[in-house]
């Protein structure tokens, strides 16, 4: 039996397959994906990764985790093939509560450092292969950004809190709240 992370692994190294087959076909609603992205270089920035990286440990049945520095195209073939996905990712609001929000495709813009946002990149897969996951994303907060800084104590907690979240939203993956916060 394979990992999930030699699953997912599996997933990206699959060669890319044209838009002209039905979408559905290759879509397995039952499969959850985890996409944590940040700059671990940059202290709290890392967040995103860190809360991935521990629920990659868990080794939750049907569910893949990626670790990644940024967002970018290459992964629509995995959102394509995902029933639901959860993005993490660090949050310099001045809001302390970690957040989970629905997400929509959409050509938002995106915060500097990062090269696209969740929702573009669910827009950039809607249109290449006909359909977009369910999404939500939980923000966790972040107020130290400094090269080579450890975890800011809020950063930590919001780690930990964002972990539980993401388990329970994978564990009810029928929850269609458009936002909440914790």
């Amino acid at each position: 039996m394979q990992s999930d992370t030699t699953e997912c692994a599996t997933r990206a190294a699959a060669p890319f397959h044209a838009p002209d087959a039905p979408p559905y076909t290759r879509c397995e609603p039952s499969h959850r994906l985890v996409i944590g992205y940040g700059n671990d270089l940059r202290g709290d920035d890392g967040a995103g990764r860190a809360a991935a990286d521990a629920l990659a440990e868990c080794h939750l049945t049907g569910v893949s985790v990626l670790s990644v520095h940024q967002l970018t195209p290459e992964l629509a073939p995995l959102l394509a093939d995902a029933g639901m996905v959860v993005f993490l990712d660090a949050s310099a609001s001045s809001d302390a509560a970690v957040s989970l929000a629905h997400l929509s495709p959409a050509a938002t813009g995106g915060p500097p450092g990062h090269f696209a946002t969740p929702e573009r990149l669910l827009l950039l897969t809607q249109e290449v292969y006909g359909r977009a996951p369910r999404s939500w994303l939980i923000t966790i907060p972040a107020e130290q950004f400094t090269p080579g800084a450890p975890f800011s104590a809020r950063a930590r907690t919001g780690i930990a809190r964002a972990v539980e979240m993401a388990r329970q939203l994978l564990a009810t993956a029928s929850n269609t709240s458009t936002s909440a916060s914790f």
